[in-house]
């Protein structure tokens, strides 16, 4: 049976595991030295611990993490307040066609709500997530835009 709940300390590895999956397919080539793994470990340990940055939920099925789902929260004059954006979205090939993807989305709406956002953004969604947030109710508003700034490491 898939549970869906909050992150712990303890998810750590299984989520950065689900996050190499997302990132490099099966077959896929592989770059992982581009990603600054233990930055992403540092942030998921801030993430979890400090629930005002975000929320990361995961899906476990039998002590397998086998989803996960992360929220920021940007603040915005227009909103009077926060909002949120979906960040990461990720469900193991095994799970994948079994529900888990909504039963995530279903949960992160649920959080986002509690929290008192004003609404939830998804920026360039995945080919395989792009019909499950539509089946959710959310709709597609059109372009994205990013600028890739200079790292600066505190």
């Amino acid at each position: 049976m898939t549970v869906i709940r909050k992150a712990t300390a303890g998810d750590e590895a299984g989520v950065i595991d689900l996050i190499k999956q997302l990132l490099f397919p099966a077959g896929g080539a592989r770059s992982e030295s581009a990603y600054d793994w233990q930055g992403v470990a540092r942030t998921f340990r801030e993430v979890v611990q400090d629930t005002a940055k975000g929320t990361v939920l995961v899906a476990e099925d039998d002590g397998d993490l086998i989803g996960a789902i992360t929220l920021s929260y940007p603040t915005a004059l227009r909103y009077s307040g926060i909002y949120s954006c979906i960040e990461e979205f990720i469900t193991s090939p095994k799970a994948r066609g079994k529900g888990v993807g909504s039963q995530l989305l279903e949960a992160v709406i649920a959080e986002a709500n509690s929290k008192g956002c004003h609404e939830i953004q998804v920026n360039n969604p995945s080919e395989a997530g792009y019909p499950v947030y539509l089946r959710q109710g959310f709709k597609d508003i059109g372009k994205h835009l990013k600028l890739r700034l200079p790292r600066r490491d505190a």
